[in-house]
């Protein structure tokens, strides 16, 4: 029976040999050759279908010739493409299960596309024809759609975009756990102030506060009658402020002056 070490040196050659060359396996030549044959004719096919699919439409008028190159690129470029990725490029089981059964979708939709090309104008049979118009105007549209969300799915099932995902998910999760604990702790705050302002201790304080600021308001109104009160009498004529100093008391001036005066 043989070690382990041996599996496990085997599986790193054949990796490092995927990794470094990149040339054909035995055979390879010729399959690469049939299959670049076989997605020119079908390229030429998809061309036809497409281009009188987009002539009529406004948005195509101009560059329809150019246009209708780019469903043929993204559906041969990508029967060709899903083959040499499963020897070189997807590392992940999902890429590789996806790879494969979206290679053989691709090549029978090319095969429909070949059908259609054929025999669209030459059958007779009405159901036939509806079949056709139906792949020709929904089901290829559709898949030429398909083709870049499967390239996405590809993408994002590849072990490092993978993990890439798994941190920012798992980052995004914790900073919105934290935000909500954020939030409940300003919640539980702001209800421990209101249960504190309603305590005696506080009311009682809140209540001398309150007359503190009271007297002191009074304090200052007081103080801007006397001001008032002191202005108006510099304000005065001398004569006047002499005059307002005169106090009577029974026939007798009780401010300094001398004399009697008798009131009128």
């Amino acid at each position: 029976m043989r070690p382990l070490e041996s599996y496990t040196s085997e599986m790193k050659a054949v990796i490092h040999e995927a990794n470094t060359k990149k040339g054909f396996i035995g055979g390879g030549t010729m399959a690469w050759a049939m299959m670049i044959v076989g997605v020119i004719v079908t390229g030429t096919m998809t061309y036809s279908l497409t281009h009188k699919g987009m002539q009529s439409s406004a948005l195509w008028k101009e560059w329809v010739d150019f246009a209708a190159v780019l469903p043929v690129t993204l559906l041969e470029g990508s029967a060709l493409a899903l083959v040499y990725g499963r020897h070189h490029w997807f590392r992940s089981s999902e890429q590789r299960g996806i790879a494969n059964i979206a290679s053989w979708v691709i090549w029978i939709l090319l095969a429909a596309t070949s059908i259609t090309h054929f025999a669209f104008g030459s059958t007779s049979n009405g159901t036939m024809q509806w079949l056709m118009s139906v792949y020709a105007s929904y089901l290829l549209p559709l898949a030429i759609v398909g083709v870049p969300m499967l390239w996405k799915k590809l993408y994002d099932a590849a072990p490092e975009s993978a993990m890439r995902v798994a941190v920012l998910e798992a980052e995004a999760d914790l900073r919105s756990q934290l935000v909500e604990v954020q939030r409940e702790q300003n919640s539980l705050m702001v209800g421990a102030y209101r249960e504190s302002m309603d305590t005696p201790r506080v009311s009682a304080a809140r209540r001398a506060l309150f007359e503190q600021a009271s007297i002191e308001h009074a304090r200052e109104i007081v103080g801007f009658i006397e001001g008032a009160e002191a202005h108006t009498e510099s304000a005065r004529p001398e004569d006047q402020r002499e005059r307002s100093r005169t106090a009577w008391r029974g026939g007798q001036v009780v401010d300094g002056r001398d004399g009697d005066r008798s009131p009128n």
